[in-house]
């Protein structure tokens, strides 16, 4: 077993998510919820079904997308076109996980969404690492302790307890990756229980909350990088039965 990634590495790991994989297959659980398959290829390709193989949704990303409103002069707003997060070079460490993420309004770090901002925060946890809306906060917005590397579902993941402070800012407050709520008033996070989180080891993807109740999330990657047809996302995959 190799030795215990520090915490500025688990920090840069949870912001490298976007620039480690191109096609992912997975399965996953979110708390009590009933176990669902998932293929994404990037940037917006996504095919989910339930555990009988009963299509939920499915369609191609190739389609363009606004990446943020701005204004006119006449007052009015209009779309600003967008980035994918691979159509930049992020800043990297010797290593290839990424110092800083590119916060320019374009580029749209959603994409592939699927039903609310847990999915997209698990697939992209910069949360862990970084404030996602307010970079400009003070602190440090998760402690991270008792790292280790550990066997999650066959492949390497880093696990960590993580501890969400006032300063946390996820993805959403409706939907975060940790424990707490948003205050309003104080415009800060009031912090819930410490959560056991893991990342997998080669794309970054949170898969793994424990302890964190109805957050809590188990993810299995199948495959990572593989070839997916086309056909994959725009219609139901034919199941041949036996009589």
């Amino acid at each position: 077993m190799s030795a215990a990634p520090s915490v500025d590495r688990f920090r840069r790991l949870a912001r490298s998510s976007p620039w480690l994989w191109q096609t992912l297959e997975f399965r996953w659980r979110v708390f009590d919820d009933a176990e669902r398959h998932a293929w994404i290829r990037r940037p917006g390709d996504l095919r989910v079904e339930d555990a009988d193989g009963h299509v939920i949704q499915a369609f191609p990303g190739t389609r363009p997308f606004p990446g943020a409103m701005v204004g006119r002069r006449d007052g009015g707003w209009e779309p600003m076109p967008g980035r994918w997060p691979s159509a930049l070079e992020p800043s990297r460490g010797a290593d290839g996980l990424v110092d800083d993420v590119p916060e320019d309004v374009d580029i749209d770090y959603d994409c592939p969404f699927f039903e609310n901002y847990h999915w997209v925060a698990m697939l992209n946890p910069v949360e862990f690492a970084d404030p996602v809306h307010d970079r400009d906060r003070c602190g440090i917005p998760v402690e991270l302790t008792e790292l280790t590397i550990v066997d999650h579902h066959g492949r390497r993941a880093w696990e960590a307890l993580a501890q969400p402070t006032a300063v946390y800012d996820p993805r959403c407050d409706c939907c975060p990756l940790l424990a707490g709520e948003y205050d309003h008033e104080d415009d800060a996070w009031v912090p819930g229980p410490p959560s056991r989180v893991r990342l997998d080891e080669v794309t970054g993807v949170c898969v793994r909350i424990e302890g964190g109740g109805h957050l809590d999330l188990d993810v299995d990657i199948v495959a990572v990088d593989g070839p997916l047809a086309d056909g994959l996302f725009t219609a139901p995959r034919r199941r041949l039965f036996r009589r």
